[in-house]
């Protein structure tokens, strides 16, 4: 199983006690009329179990970030936290 355009919000790569998953982000950029932007970037990032950043990488579109995250992590295993499970995940959460 991948992580998908359907997904990529909720699923992340694991291999304890490292993840791997995709994020927003934003670079400031120089518009065309020579003002001051900003450019939305989908991050591929690894981090260790405590969530701190052990590399990054920026890319333009969604499905370039989808290629590489699931060429890069993709044999590890997948934890969808939006997919309906029996006690965990984001479908089990009460508040909703």
């Amino acid at each position: 199983m991948n992580i998908t355009h359907e997904n990529w919000t909720s699923s992340h790569y694991y291999s304890d006690p490292l993840r791997a998953f995709i994020s927003l982000g934003a670079a400031p950029i120089e518009t065309e009329e020579g003002l001051p932007g900003v450019e939305f970037q989908y991050l591929v990032t690894m981090t260790d179990k405590d969530y701190a950043e052990l590399f990054q990488s920026a890319h333009k579109t969604l499905e370039e970030a989808l290629q590489v995250l699931n060429e890069k992590y993709g044999h590890w295993d997948m934890k969808d936290a939006g997919a309906k499970t029996s006690g965990d995940g984001c479908s089990s959460c009460e508040a909703h």
